[in-house]
């Protein structure tokens, strides 16, 4: 299988004895030195009011790829524009105003870089997304700055209150710090389950993976 053309399709499913309607999120780690889990970290998913016995069904397409930036405190944004590994991108400013356009080629054939070329306030955030939703995200990208990507195959997971989907881990409060790890390297289908109770604790198990 093309690990760079892969669709996971991942079922979550709740066999926990918790009756407080636990909030799952689930997050990416982007693969470069100094990224900060609790200051760079986004939800890219948040499953709510999944209770017992029910499910949720989504996908992680390393085909869909893409690149979005936002300024003025993500008051304003680019659309989002497709991305590939190797990839530069770069937010400018054209005779139609500020857009997010392809840049060459990336530093690095492994990164998705996107080069900040608009003096604002506070700088970019520039954000990678996976399916439409934020997965990765830079706040604070100065003028001629670069925000650097680099995915991986590998989600997490965890328990958290109040959490909001896109944005930061930092935007909830998280019930634990020990997060379930799946690879999805070589898989398409993917049957993830929450189990435990409140006198043992809970954990997340694979279920299914193929």
């Amino acid at each position: 299988m093309d690990t760079l053309n892969q669709k996971t399709k991942i079922c979550y499913i709740n066999k926990s004895a918790n009756k407080d309607l636990p909030e799952v999120f689930i997050f990416a780690k982007n693969s470069i030195p100094n990224f900060d889990l609790f200051k760079d970290g986004i939800a890219w998913k948040v499953l709510k009011n999944i209770g017992r016995g029910s499910r949720s069904t989504f996908y992680y397409d390393t085909s869909q790829y893409a690149v979005q930036a936002s300024w003025e405190n993500t008051v304003n944004s680019t659309a989002q524009v497709p991305a590939k590994l190797g990839c530069n991108y770069q937010v400018a400013l054209d005779t139609t105003g500020i857009v997010l356009k392809s840049n060459g080629e990336a530093s690095d054939t492994n990164t998705i870089e996107i080069t900040n070329n608009i003096e604002v306030t506070n700088g970019i955030s520039a954000q990678f997304c996976n399916n439409g939703k934020v997965l990765l995200q830079k706040d604070e990208i100065g003028y001629d700055q670069v925000a650097i990507f680099k995915p991986s195959q590998t989600i997490y997971f965890g328990l958290a209150s109040e959490i909001i989907e896109g944005n930061g881990l930092d935007s909830g409060i998280i019930n634990s710090t020990n997060f379930f790890e799946l690879n999805l390297t070589g898989l398409t289908n993917v049957v993830i389950s929450l189990n435990g109770k409140p006198k043992t604790g809970y954990y997340f198990q694979l279920e299914q993976g193929y």
